[in-house]
């Protein structure tokens, strides 16, 4: 199986506000280039960037609480059942039965975080490179562009901006736009900006990745040429899901 790892974003602030209402269509195309393709990580992690990579069964996220903070797994359940709501095609929920999940997220304390890593991974490259970072994410191919299964490691202990942060960050690029790029201002996946959270830039990017006609293993050339339907699909769900977005209302 090839690993895919991918880094953590540092930037903890207030979503920045987008210059118009929607975004253009080359910027979401551009964005959805740069965050699909390319990868950051060990030399395993090269050649899966060249494809799209997503799930194509049910998702299945099993929280494994590490931490000192009893809140966190709330947290986690309440952003899952939002990326249910809110992205078409991707049908993700919560796990109570290990053996049935496919992405396991590990809430961790700062003091315990390279312990936790160390006694699930085995020791290598991508071991090492997890350890040596915040949040993280590993993630496992089945064939070329299909994701079988995925590690995310967030801190829980470092207040609730930075674990919003990661959290929305990390499990986000799990399901495959695992690329950063500081070339998107209003994107989560750029380490160097004031974007905290998961907005509709970011959502644009994830449902593409599921749309119905953008397939795992793609290149970048088959993908670019079905992005204008996808996007075009999107378009009239925008206004509504920018709202839940901002809100994080009525989840439940």
């Amino acid at each position: 199986m090839l690993a895919l790892v991918v880094l953590p974003a540092i930037a903890f602030a207030a979503p920045a506000t987008p210059p118009v209402a929607d975004y253009a269509s080359a910027d979401l195309m551009r964005g959805f280039m740069l965050t699909v393709f390319g990868r950051e990580g060990p030399k395993s992690s090269a050649m899966a960037g060249q494809y799209v990579n997503k799930f194509i069964d049910p998702v299945s996220v099993l929280v494994l609480d590490n931490s000192s903070v009893p809140s966190r797994e709330g947290e986690v359940r309440s952003f899952v059942k939002l990326l249910a709501r809110t992205v078409p095609n991707l049908k993700i929920a919560i796990a109570d039965d290990p053996a049935k999940a496919q992405v396991f997220v590990f809430l961790v304390n700062r003091s315990n975080y390279r312990r936790v890593i160390a006694d699930a991974l085995p020791k290598g490259d991508q071991a090492s490179f997890l350890e040596g970072n915040r949040c993280s994410t590993i993630m496992w191919n089945r064939t070329t562009g299909v994701l079988d299964r995925a590690y995310v490691f967030v801190l829980a202990d470092r207040g609730d901006e930075a674990f919003a942060s990661c959290l929305a960050e990390e499990l986000t690029q799990a399901l495959g736009p695992a690329n950063d790029s500081d070339q998107l201002p209003f994107s989560l996946y750029n380490d160097s900006n004031d974007v905290g959270t998961f907005g509709l830039f970011d959502w644009y990017i994830l449902s593409m990745v599921y749309d119905r006609d953008i397939l795992a293993g793609m290149t970048q050339q088959e993908a670019l040429t079905r992005l204008p339907k996808a996007i075009a699909r999107l378009r009239p769900k925008a206004a509504a899901v920018a709202q839940l977005l901002a809100s994080r209302q009525g989840l439940d």
